[in-house]
């Protein structure tokens, strides 16, 4: 993973868990979740290597030329009071970057779970480590592999924090059958919960329906959606759209 700043007023405006469009000159228009937001106009996107887009995103050094529009969707709504639940799997940790750091400036305690499959995919680690001390939270590292913290899903390791400690809301982002097993726990448990959406998004505001998850646009609708939205969604955790806007399964 790499991140990548650069100084655009609009987005550092932006609420936890809203995306941009990043454009890479000759090459492609992205959408990317907004990984630092700062008063002072620089605002950040996390990037891993995955297809030839992501892969020049990457390669940008300072001084480089990159586009963005936006923010665009809806993003974390941050409830008044109460303890946070954050669980991250992948690059999902890339929208609750920005989350954690309000909930810490906010002085709400949070436990953050940051689950990959290798140490070195862990991402916002130390950041979230450094925030969290800071109102009296922890964060659990969680790799498949078993190589560092806990071995195991980060679905896993939030089904025994939850069977041992209570929370008032859950938030979360990643693989979409993590997001679903996540789900099935805040219901177990009587939790509010949010999660950020990760679908193919071609234009970002609502036109061309690649994103559609059910009938719901993740562009527009989300990418962020409640419990009472996502327990009725058929598609979540089974099926997504292609580039080509056929149903495939996930």
């Amino acid at each position: 993973m790499k991140s990548i700043f650069f100084k655009d007023e609009p987005s550092s405006r932006a609420e936890p868990g809203q995306f941009l469009m990043v454009w890479i000159p000759g090459v492609d228009e992205i959408p990317m979740s907004i990984s630092y937001i700062a008063e002072d106009g620089v605002t950040a996107v996390s990037v891993r290597k995955v297809g030839p887009a992501t892969d020049a995103l990457f390669s940008r050094n300072a001084g480089q030329s990159i586009g963005v529009r936006g923010p665009y969707g809806r993003g974390f709504s941050l409830v008044k009071q109460g303890r946070a639940l954050l669980v991250a799997g992948g690059a999902g940790g890339a929208p609750l970057g920005p989350l954690s750091d309000i909930l810490a400036e906010n002085g709400r305690n949070f436990t953050a779970i940051i689950g990959a499959h290798v140490k070195d995919e862990l991402l916002f680690l130390e950041r979230n480590r450094v925030i969290a001390q800071k109102v009296g939270g922890k964060v659990i590292p969680a790799t498949e592999d078993g190589g560092y913290g806990v071995k195991g899903l980060a679905s896993e390791v939030a089904e025994v924090e939850l069977g041992k400690d209570n929370y008032d809301i859950i938030y979360t982002c990643g693989p979409e059958p993590m997001i679903k097993r996540i789900l099935s726990l805040s219901l177990q448990h009587l939790i509010p919960i949010q999660a950020s959406l990760e679908r193919i998004i071609k234009c970002g505001i609502g036109i061309c329906g690649s994103c559609i998850v059910d009938s719901l646009r993740v562009c527009r609708e989300g990418p962020v959606f409640d419990g009472e939205i996502l327990k009725n969604l058929e598609d979540l955790g089974t099926v997504r759209r292609d580039h080509s806007g056929r149903r495939v399964p996930l």
